[in-house]
């Protein structure tokens, strides 16, 4: 299945590339958070595939420099029910798809597609929350270059609580910091 998920994403290198850099921390704090490695390989597994919607986005949104237009960013936030609809028809694990509809939504409830809240969210969702935001701040972007780690370390920090699971986000601060987590 992660087979037929890379082939699918193979045409769009950025997000197959975010999708691993994503998989590789998510993989890290879940270890670290003693999940089983049963659960390990299916956050792997939706890591990856968190970002697959955005096949269905037009290249000229998901590749453009500089700020998308609010029509442009509406077609952008659609991504996330668009991977959960193409995991779905592939008949992933469930855990897989929900985490791809989930992967914007903020512990405050301000996210998107569904503004869900707390505990709403899955924890495997939470886990590649915060590692789709520290791999989509350190790499470059269409709209902008690369910032340094520590720039993504004080956003997860200081959005610890309101944005992000305090504990994931504590978690995933050790790894890189401590344990000197690199992508």
């Amino acid at each position: 299945m992660l087979f037929s998920v890379a082939k699918m994403l193979g045409e769009n290198d950025l997000v197959l590339n975010h999708g691993r850099q994503v998989a590789r921390l998510s993989c890290a704090i879940a270890k670290k958070m003693k999940y089983s490695d049963k659960k390990i390989k299916y956050v792997h597994f939706a890591a990856v595939a968190h970002d697959i919607g955005k096949i269905k986005v037009p290249a000229e949104i998901l590749h453009k420099p500089g700020i998308l237009s609010a029509q442009e960013l509406a077609v952008m936030r659609k991504h996330p029910e668009l991977g959960f609809r193409i995991l779905e028809e592939m008949k992933t694990e469930p855990l897989v798809a929900r985490v791809a509809f989930q992967h914007h939504e903020r512990m405050n409830g301000s996210g998107y597609p569904l503004g869900l809240r707390g505990k709403e969210i899955l924890h495997e969702a939470r886990i590649v929350i915060v590692a789709d935001v520290v791999a989509a701040m350190v790499f470059d972007q269409p709209y902008r270059p690369a910032l340094k780690m520590e720039v993504a370390l004080a956003e997860i920090k200081q959005g610890s609580g309101p944005l992000y699971d305090p504990e994931i986000a504590a978690t995933a601060s050790l790894i890189i910091e401590k344990e000197h987590f690199k992508f």
